[in-house]
């Protein structure tokens, strides 16, 4: 495949150059594979977009479907322009949770990758659930925990943990199978940077069910502003204020990016508003978001290309930061080294981008899969 005049996205420059794009056999090369020639001619070529933490779409529970449902999935994800995910399950019955990686593991996606399987529940703090089931809640137990990234494996396995909840040596032992993310935490900023020098490399969801920012308690959202581990951030004006974003954004590129850009979408991310459920959970989705009767959000109903327009126009990212915040950064904090990038012998997992930032066309391994794709 030829791509032609396109304004391509470089993450070395931070900047977009006009050129011409060749694939071959699934991959970014120098010489075009066929003769497949698409004009871009004032549009933007990107990388595939990565969702390392999200619960589903269109109806499609991760936690709760089959590998046939989650295979209709993986195509709701790449036609709003996610090429690669982290099926996120949260706090369930173990067996339950053994159930859903089995199911996404036995997945044959014909849309989306499946790259990894992100466990959000139930190593967390009861002090911090969120939405989770606080009856569900387990303590981060090491073997425990290594025993679920081994059955995740090969996948990739992230798993978020309140560090305050651990014994001591449970995350660096952990990280030698998994990623670890901080979240759903009440611990002070001081446990939290002691877990970051254990190996946890992240913050899920930051702002969102941890110990806040004050001024003299600065909690779990000061160690992921002031560290230069990366931190997630739901960029849909509800979960965290445009202003915040706006000073996290700062905080995390002032030494390289580590703003990363998730949805924490729910099943019902892309339905119409009205009352549903989730994993057992009640709640209302309208305009002021997905909430349970008592106003807790249960998560975002965003498509990861709506966040990178939310952060462009509402809070002043340029738009190389934000393609770049959701796709090469989460890349980087994954360990997915062979896409997010458009580089020579990389995946040619790729978006066409119209001047507002509209899906124009997704191309999963070097083939148009999907054209003027709605997110």
């Amino acid at each position: 495949m030829l791509i032609k005049n396109a304004y391509v996205f470089s993450y070395e420059k931070c900047t977009f150059e006009k050129r011409d794009v060749c694939t071959n056999n699934g991959l970014i090369a120098d010489i075009s594979g066929d003769d497949i020639v698409i004009d871009a001619k004032d549009k933007y070529l990107v990388p595939g977009l990565v969702d390392g933490h999200t619960h589903g779409r269109m109806g499609i529970d991760i936690l709760r479907s089959d590998s046939k449902q989650l295979e209709q999935l993986s195509i709701e994800y790449l036609k709003s322009g996610v090429t690669s995910v982290f099926p996120t399950v949260m706090t369930a019955p173990l067996g339950d949770i053994y159930k859903a990686i089995d199911n996404i593991k036995n997945a044959k996606t014909e849309g989306a990758d499946f790259v990894g399987i992100h466990v959000e529940g139930p190593y967390i703090s009861p002090k911090k659930p969120g939405c989770h089931d606080i009856s569900l809640i387990r303590k981060p137990v090491a073997d425990e925990m290594i025993d679920m990234a081994k059955r995740i494996a090969p996948l990739k396995a992230k798993f978020t943990v309140a560090p305050e909840e651990a014994e001591e040596g449970t995350i660096k032992k952990l990280t030698q199978f998994a990623q670890v993310s901080i979240g759903h935490s009440n611990a002070t900023s001081n446990q939290a940077i002691k877990a970051l020098g254990e190996g946890a490399n992240s913050f899920t969801h930051t702002f969102n069910a941890m110990s806040s920012l004050t001024h003299r308690n600065p909690g779990v959202a000061a160690a992921a502003l002031s560290s230069e581990a990366y931190s997630e951030f739901i960029c849909d004006g509800i979960h965290v204020d445009y202003e915040v974003i706006k000073l996290s954004y700062k905080a995390k590129t002032k030494k390289g990016n580590k703003f990363v850009l998730i949805t924490d979408s729910i099943p019902q991310a892309g339905q119409e508003y009205g009352k549903y459920s989730m994993n057992g959970i009640p709640f209302t989705l309208d305009e002021s978001g997905a909430r349970e009767e008592d106003g807790t959000l249960v998560g975002s109903t965003l498509s990861l290309i709506h966040a990178v327009r939310n952060v462009v126009n509402n809070c002043a990212v340029p738009l190389c930061d934000a393609i770049a915040s959701a796709s090469a950064i989460p890349c980087e904090m994954l360990g997915l080294n062979d896409r997010g990038r458009i580089e020579k012998g990389l995946l040619a997992d790729m978006l066409i981008l119209d001047k507002n930032l509209n899906v124009d066309a997704v191309i999963k391994n070097g083939e148009i899969k999907v054209q003027n794709g709605k997110d």
